[in-house]
């Protein structure tokens, strides 16, 4: 299974890979905030859900082995 999150580390977004956020919020609004984007962001709770589950997944198919 390939991963779309990354494993819990210290930083609260688990988004594997590096955010496009910031980068499509400026192109739709040519800015977004003051703040530092992830403060505000929108889709953190659904990555860190999706991580949550592929955690799950992973545990499962190790329980298996």
């Amino acid at each position: 299974m390939k991963r779309f999150t990354r494993h819990i580390d210290e930083y609260p977004c688990r988004l594997a890979g590096g955010c496009p956020a910031e980068e499509w919020m400026y192109s739709l609004y040519d800015h977004y905030s003051n703040k530092d984007i992830c403060d505000t962001c929108p889709f953190e709770k659904y990555i860190n859900r999706l991580a949550e589950l592929e955690d799950e997944e992973e545990k499962m198919e190790d329980d298996n082995k």
